[in-house]
């Protein structure tokens, strides 16, 4: 049975791959995603400021502000002392530990003097980069849609210069038309998209009076609007697509390969089930292609994409027909 997928040019032996969270800062972690057949890991992110940072010597509190609390405070955590060096020698000894691709990631949303320091990342030996763009919020109210579409394509489009290795793009759902966005960032040379980013899930603790956002784990049912995505932008970009979030089981990685997904990237289910949780995601994968009779991934891949269709069609047609069996 041939699970093997090309990924960004990189030939994987399977398309089950760990998406970016501190799990993925431990090598005895990434020792053992490889021992229980993730296909590559991709690591925890940088952020752009922390580099920006360092490079400059500051770290830009006021561009802070307009961050996702979450994230700024991840960010002040981490950024006390020297953080570049240590993530390129993680990134030397997570090749030399483990024969799986490893992807480096990095949360951007502006173009600047940071990049340069993507080309020290391949040096380091990384095998792709991975650009997280969704973390920014926009910071006035006068900000405009195409200003900020066109600073994330100057992104991709300047990494690339700086970088051989693929470069995959992690965006978020909110974009007035993500095919055209979609098909803007694999113009600027994105090799493949990451759909999408989970954004955090901020709430409130109504006892303390406080901000919280204990829910950073996803759930299966948030699967159905990367599902949607992945089986749309199919039928308009040629990069590859890596589904990513509510993927906690084979049948979910089913459904994503059936809508044209070439990997499906997750984590959330390792908290809950445990690291070796991979191997019966892969079993039962195994243990469905036998049972459907197909001999390859490439078999099934993309097989529930009807091109005739577009994603709105697609969901009117289903309201349609669920009405009509309530009043036969």
């Amino acid at each position: 049975m041939d699970l093997k997928t090309n990924y960004m040019g990189l030939e994987l032996k399977n398309p089950l791959v760990v998406s970016a969270s501190p799990l993925s800062m431990d090598v005895d972690n990434l020792r053992a995603f490889e021992a229980h057949g993730a296909s590559a890991v991709v690591l925890r992110s940088l952020y752009e400021v922390q580099i920006t940072g360092e490079m400059e010597g500051k770290l830009d509190q006021e561009d802070m502000y307009f961050w996702y609390p979450e994230a700024a405070e991840h960010v002040r955590k981490i950024s006390k002392g020297q953080i570049l060096r240590p993530y390129l020698s993680y990134v030397e000894k997570a090749k030399n530990e483990v024969s799986i691709p490893v992807i480096a990631s990095i949360n951007c949303y502006r173009s600047g003097s940071w990049v340069a320091f993507a080309r020290e990342i391949e040096e380091a030996g990384a095998d792709a980069l991975e650009l997280n763009v969704s973390t920014h919020l926009p910071d006035s109210e006068t900000a405009d849609a195409r200003d900020i579409e066109r600073a994330i394509r100057k992104v991709v489009e300047d990494v690339k210069k700086q970088v051989s290795i693929p470069v995959s793009v992690k965006i978020g759902p909110y974009f007035t038309s993500i095919i055209a966005m979609a098909r803007e960032l694999e113009q600027a040379g994105a090799d493949s998209l990451v759909i999408f980013n989970r954004y955090y899930r901020p709430d409130i603790d109504i006892e303390q009076l406080e901000v919280t956002s204990e829910n950073y784990l996803s759930a299966p049912g948030e699967l159905s609007q990367s599902l949607r995505w992945v089986g749309v932008l199919s039928q308009h970009v040629r990069c590859d697509l890596a589904a990513n979030t509510g993927i906690h089981d084979y049948e979910a990685v089913v459904k994503q390969l059936l809508a044209g997904a070439t990997v499906t990237q997750f984590c959330s289910v390792l908290y809950i089930q445990g690291l070796a949780y991979i191997t019966t995601m892969l079993e039962d994968l195994k243990w469905w292609m036998k049972q459907k009779r197909f001999s390859s991934v490439g078999d099934f891949r993309g097989k529930m994409v009807d091109d005739r269709l577009n994603s709105a069609q697609f969901e009117q047609v289903h309201f349609v027909r669920k009405n009509v069996r309530m009043f036969d």
